[in-house]
């Protein structure tokens, strides 16, 4: 039997790991599926006013019990599994992203590159600052005697999706989807704020290239704060410089911020700056943005990810959104052989899961992660993607990637 519900608040109910019966047939669980079936055969389900669930479960004769399992409904992280399924089917669990520095031949000569370089990004959520290190290590010189270009051109169009929250933009859980990512594209700070009346202060870590502004925060009691209707807020300016306002109460220690990162393209340049620093690169040139990869050039350092599945698991069990719409781009950009975007992703896919045979109808996709309000499928819908996981996951493997109660 298997049985897809969704909560009160119109989200889809985590995915849980499916279990052998004793006819050697699985079921996934989700949520608390097996009370809500007890619930089912017995009363009439009864939600708070205003609240909506769903509810359609399935036996070996196929469904045996449906409540609203036609009514579109927001299906919030669930959304990851529509992304995660798509992934695997179209980029095969060998799959791994690739960042690349490429110059052309013979430009290498010793320890210098006598000539341009090229840092080819293709949105690899896993990339931190120290695998960029790590990257320009491999080149094993020096001195770059030439441009670097920045080649964004795996992704285009919108970095966030539509249907997000203009509340979420500096939330490190709404942060841009590009096609350079490095730690995660967010980043952390502390304010400092210990007495009453005195000024707080904001700060980085060194070599972190955000600024932080704390000059228009008030230190005041939690008492004041609530009678002010007063709270912390932040305003992002271009170059990653986060000016924070409003009050805060004072506290001993360091409180920890960490903060989506606004401007990309910035954050691309200043850490590539700093990690050939830290490689002991010295560079006579300018950073320049480019949407290609240069033509008959040599790779000279690869960095890899882990695999796909290692990815999948992480993004499935953490509800991690940067994986999900990283790999939905991506699903788009190997589907259509072009730049990834939401809508060539979305539109993957759709086109991926019909394919095998999943019918999503009249369902709106606008992002993978589900962050975006305008997602829409129904509990009929999601029971055929998960009948699909559960009948193929001798090939697939899938269902071990999955979340656990």
């Amino acid at each position: 039997m298997t049985v897809t519900r969704f909560d009160y608040q119109g989200r889809i109910a985590l995915p849980a790991p499916f279990v052998q019966l004793e006819d050697l047939m699985q079921r996934l669980l989700i949520g608390f599926c097996a009370l809500f079936s007890l619930v089912a055969q017995a009363t009439p389900l009864t939600p708070p006013k205003g609240g909506q669930y769903a509810v359609i479960v399935q036996g070996n004769s196929g469904v045996e019990f449906a409540r609203h399992a036609d009514d579109m409904i927001a299906p919030a992280s669930t959304m990851k599994v529509l992304t995660a399924l798509a992934a695997r089917l179209e980029l095969g669990a060998d799959f791994r992203f690739a960042t690349e520095i490429q110059a052309q031949a013979g430009a290498r000569q010793g320890n210098t590159i006598n000539g341009d370089i090229w840092i080819n990004f293709v949105g690899d959520p896993t990339l931190s600052r120290m695998d960029l290190v790590a990257l320009f290590k491999q080149l094993g010189v020096t001195r770059i005697q030439g441009n670097v270009y920045v080649n964004t051109g795996a992704y285009n169009g919108y970095e966030r999706g539509n249907g997000w929250s203009w509340g979420d933009q500096t939330l490190c859980f709404a942060a841009p989807v590009s096609a350079v990512i490095i730690d995660k594209n967010c980043a952390y700070g502390t304010i400092t704020a210990t007495q009453i009346g005195r000024p707080a202060v904001g700060n980085v870590a060194t070599g972190v290239p955000i600024g932080i502004g704390a000059d228009n925060v008030e230190v005041m009691s939690y008492g004041d704060m609530a009678r002010q209707f007063c709270a912390l807020e932040v305003d992002m300016a271009k170059g990653n410089f986060y000016e924070l306002k409003g009050c805060i109460t004072p506290n001993k220690e360091p409180q920890g911020l960490r903060f989506a990162i606004h401007d990309v393209e910035a954050w691309g340049w200043d850490n590539i700056r700093w990690a050939m620093n830290r490689a002991g690169i010295s560079h006579d040139g300018l950073l320049r943005v480019t949407h290609q990869a240069p033509v008959g050039a040599d790779t000279l350092a690869t960095h890899y990810s882990v695999s796909l599945p290692v990815m999948l698991a992480k993004m499935l069990k953490k509800s991690d959104n940067l994986y999900a719409d990283t790999f939905l781009k991506t699903v788009g950009r190997h589907y259509y052989n072009k730049p990834g975007s939401y809508r060539s992703g979305t539109m993957a896919v759709r086109a991926i899961l019909t394919k095998h045979g999943i019918d999503l109808g009249n369902a709106t996709l606008a992002d993978g992660s589900g962050l975006s309000a305008h997602n829409l499928i129904s509990a009929r819908q999601m029971l055929s993607v998960l009948s699909f996981i559960q009948k193929n996951d001798a090939e697939l493997d899938f269902i071990k990637l999955l979340p656990k109660i």
